[in-house]
């Protein structure tokens, strides 16, 4: 028949002719896998910017290295921040240590590339108990002492980031042998924060905290409690600072900022930024004797330095100035020391006693703290015990602070008695010396705290006398 070559002859073209999908087999393949790899990206992009994965991968971990700990409620992203409803931790069955509803929103990395800001838009805790027992040892302390020769040892203490080197040197005299003590501390410099490349501010629009307590089993004594920190309008750029509006309250300290005002210092009339007021209680340091009420005027130069300064305590007796040009003074009318301060709760038992009714007047040339210009110290006048010594008018300058000595000098019938305070270490040790050439150290000593003579004292008085005479006086071993 005619029509079946024809019939056969297209059938097995057909049959020869590639399919589509054989034809295309191998990009259809490749568009898939590159799907998929977009796909899986976009997905993992959504995963780990867009939910609380990555934070829940992190609490995970936390739970896994601290048995004793629950973080739950979690939820947030990467974007915009983060919510915990609660953070639990603790041995003693019943009372943990917890933070509850602890809360972070910011503006996230696209809005801070766009931007070049970082926002802290909200950062809080509802309540936050905790017991210092159940935290881990933030701080190691080690000493080691050598003997760095005969008659000499160095003592070497590292107390977290602070390290303090002690070196004793003991010298015959007179058949016996003197002890000498040098002591200086090292702490990590504090340099100013500044932003990182790219940034142009760093803002914090509200810190909320409240009802915080903290505690120690290990000292029932111990307790904080600080019922608000409230912290706004903060915000840091290359060339202003604002520090915002703070509240603290607390059992231990009292801080409340308000607008800056002008003050009227050494005869010009200054502008400040803000106006600091707090409150110091005794809970806040053991050596605080009564609350201390101070008022700060500050400003702000980029980078925080604060510049100028004026700090009012002791209902103004006690004023202190940084002017802008990082000159300064310290005057001092009437001020109480020992009323507010225990020296020995900073210095140790053997700290001296501390002065009252000081009169000083003090003045630092621009510079003074970077090794240029001078203090200059006009004089005054202090009460110790029943005497009151007359200060010695003082010029030094950095460099020289290590080998100079504030002097103070009383007269009294019976020959004058020098205070003399080394000012190489001075705020890390307080110890003033008395001498008195001729006159013996327990005299010496009673003439200062009783006005009267050793002799003349009663033998509970003579204890006490015979007491502070190591404090004053090098200690001799005979």
């Amino acid at each position: 028949m005619p029509g079946l070559p024809m019939s056969s002859n297209t059938s097995q073209e057909s049959y020869d002719q590639p399919s589509f999908i054989r034809r295309y087999g191998c990009l259809i393949f490749l568009v898939a896998i590159v799907l998929l790899v977009v796909g899986g990206f976009l997905f993992a992009r959504y995963m780990i910017f867009s939910t609380p994965l990555p934070y829940r991968i992190v609490a995970k971990m936390i739970e896994k290295a601290n048995p004793n700990m629950r973080i739950e409620g979690l939820t947030g992203d990467l974007k915009s921040g983060m919510n915990v409803s609660s953070i639990t931790w603790g041995e003693v069955p019943g009372s943990p240590s917890e933070i509850r509803d602890l809360r972070i929103r910011y503006n996230g990395y696209g809005d801070a590339g766009k931007t070049h800001r970082i926002v802290i838009n909200e950062a809080g805790v509802k309540r936050a108990h905790i017991d210092l027992a159940d935290l881990p040892s933030a701080n190691s302390t080690t000493t080691q002492t050598t003997v760095v020769s005969p008659g000499s040892t160095t003592t070497t203490t590292v107390d977290g980031n602070t390290t303090t080197t002690t070196t004793t040197t003991s010298t015959s005299s007179s058949g016996g042998y003197t002890s000498t003590s040098t002591t200086s501390t090292t702490r990590p410099s504090v340099s100013a924060p500044t932003l990182p490349n790219g940034v142009e501010s760093i803002e914090i629009e509200r810190v909320d905290i409240e009802d915080v307590l903290i505690t120690n089993r290990n000292n029932p004594e111990f307790r904080v409690s600080i019922p608000k920190i409230e912290w706004t309008g903060f915000k840091m750029t290359q060339t202003s600072f604002e520090p915002g509006v703070l509240t603290v309250e607390s059992d231990r300290l009292s801080l409340h900022t308000e607008q800056g005002r002008k003050v009227q210092v050494d005869g010009q009339d200054v502008a400040f930024q803000k106006l600091l007021k707090g409150i110091a209680q005794p809970a806040l340091h053991p050596a605080i004797k009564q609350p201390i009420v101070f008022a700060a005027d500050l400003s702000f130069l980029p980078q925080g330095d604060v510049r100028p300064a004026h700090v009012l305590m002791d209902d103004g007796k006690l004023e202190i100035n940084v002017a802008a040009d990082g000159s300064g003074s310290v005057r001092a009318r009437q001020v109480d020391l020992a009323g507010y301060i225990d020296p020995k709760k900073i210095f140790g038992e053997q700290a001296a006693d501390l002065p009252s009714e000081v009169v000083l007047s003090a003045t630092a040339a621009p510079g003074f703290s970077e090794g240029n210009g001078s203090m200059k110290i006009a004089g005054g006048s202090f009460r110790l015990g029943a005497s009151t010594f007359q200060i010695q008018p003082l010029e030094l300058t950095k460099a020289a602070q290590n080998g100079a000595s504030l002097k103070a000098v009383l007269k009294t019938d019976a020959g004058s008695i020098t205070w003399e305070l080394p000012l190489a270490n001075f705020g890390d040790e307080y110890h003033p010396q008395l001498t008195s050439p001729g006159m013996e150290p327990r005299e010496a000593v009673s003439r200062v705290f009783t006005g009267r003579s050793y002799q003349q004292l009663s033998a509970e008085e003579k204890k006490e006398i015979d007491a502070r005479v190591p404090v004053y006086f090098t200690p001799t071993e005979k």
